[in-house]
């Protein structure tokens, strides 16, 4: 997996948005993504699913980050779903029992499925 971080945005039909990273979730990507996702805020995009598939790492930072916007954006009535999360989230995920709090889909189609109900 590339170390170099990188994060592709995609709007589905559906008036959601689909956000695909790749490399590590530290505190500077984190950050990136924070500032992404504060900008579809913004343009009112309320749903998010953000596919993790290519994160090959995840400081507390990222999964700090995670939590937040699923929380904004709860808030907010709209929704965050992670999806397609690698081996290194899973691991992070289930080592701090946040299975409760990150709503996780295997594919983005399930993901965007879940974020529109």
């Amino acid at each position: 997996m590339p170390s170099e971080f990188t994060l592709e945005e995609a709007a589905p039909p559906n008036g959601a948005a689909v956000l695909r990273l790749c490399g590590r979730l530290d505190a500077k990507n984190a950050q990136a993504l924070v500032t992404r996702c504060n900008q579809l805020y913004e343009r009112g995009t309320l749903r998010v699913v953000i596919n993790l598939a290519g994160i090959s790492f995840v400081a507390s930072s990222g999964i700090g980050a995670l939590l937040a916007l699923t929380e904004r954006f709860q808030e907010a009535g709209g929704g965050v779903r992670l999806v397609q999360v690698s081996d290194a989230v899973r691991s992070v995920v289930d080592l701090l029992n946040l299975g409760e709090f990150l709503r996780i889909d295997d594919t983005e189609e399930a993901g965007l499925a879940a974020v529109a109900r």
